[in-house]
């Protein structure tokens, strides 16, 4: 059923969008469930504790086909799901190694966060991927000259800015509805799992205005992708939304204007068909990676 929504979902916004048109052969059924064949990969979990903090993260290792890249996937904020699945399964069958991190507890689910620590928690991925990376190149007797790319969208485009920018290891990195800004964010964004937790932060706070919430969080969210990209050393494509509420448009823009992209498509989509297009657009995204290698 899963497979079938999908599908259906990928053809609605072809459709409506034709800059973001598919080869027909691939707005059908059967790609999904080839795609669902493990012949061409196998998985593994692997655990790292770095300090206090322990790291999960799922694994698709190619088989039958020469590695030429790895690859790290950063989820959305709802944690690992069919489009983390169907990308990681895409490129490990084209000879990537790819590494899709579990999302850690974060203190969004608190309705009295530690502040400090939510900030904090914006460099935990970045010490998360370079163990993983260490660990893969261990396990699988990885070359330290191969390649390493990073793709993410929504929050795990946001999380992929700050590992290209200090990951020494990533050479190229695609981000899809990626914004700076966070107290903008977290004060405006229709995200669920972010509105619940401004409505229960606001609330422990007294607080009834969105603009005073946002002045209280610049007082203490410093990590921002908006400052962070301007470490990045390495080229990167950026896909914005133009319709975002959820990482609204006007942080994207900032993203952009702050640190230029390599490239940048712009479409009229929303939150959620702008995170899809890591799905509709994979095969340039592919291209464009391979144009690294």
């Amino acid at each position: 059923m899963k497979t079938v929504l999908v599908t259906i979902f990928c053809s609605l916004f072809t459709f409506m969008h034709p800059a973001l048109a598919i080869p027909p052969e691939n707005q059908t059924l059967a790609p999904y469930q080839e795609e669902a064949d493990s012949r061409h990969y196998e998985t593994f979990e692997i655990k790292t504790k770095v300090e206090a903090h322990e790291y999960e993260a799922i694994v698709y290792k190619p088989t039958g086909t020469p590695i030429k890249a790895v690859l790290v996937i950063y989820p959305t904020i709802g944690g690992v799901n069919s489009i983390e699945g169907s990308n990681a399964q895409y490129f490990s069958k084209r000879g990537y190694v790819v590494i899709v991190p579990y999302l850690f507890e974060t203190e969004l689910n608190k309705p009295n966060p530690d502040m400090d620590k939510l900030d904090s928690d914006y460099y935990r991925p970045v010490v998360s991927v370079i163990s993983f990376i260490n660990y893969v190149d261990f396990k699988l007797n990885l070359p330290s000259t191969l390649p390493v790319f990073a793709l993410g969208a929504s929050q795990g485009g946001i999380t992929s800015v700050l590992i290209t920018a200090y990951v020494p290891r990533i050479k190229v990195a695609w981000f899809a509805t990626a914004g700076g800004d966070l107290p903008y964010i977290y004060a405006r964004s229709t995200v669920l799992q972010i509105r619940e937790f401004r409505e229960r932060h606001m609330r422990t706070l007294g607080m009834s205005d969105v603009d005073q919430y946002e002045t209280y969080l610049r007082g203490y969210l410093k990590n921002d992708p908006s400052l962070s990209c301007k470490d990045i050393k390495v080229p990167f494509h950026q896909v914005i939304a133009l319709r975002d509420t959820g990482v609204p448009t006007v942080t994207q823009e900032l993203l952009a204007r702050e640190c230029p992209p390599h490239s940048i498509d712009r479409y009229k989509l929303g939150h959620e068909a702008g995170t899809l297009t890591t799905v509709l657009m994979r095969k340039k995204i592919f291209e464009y990676f391979e144009s690294f290698i």
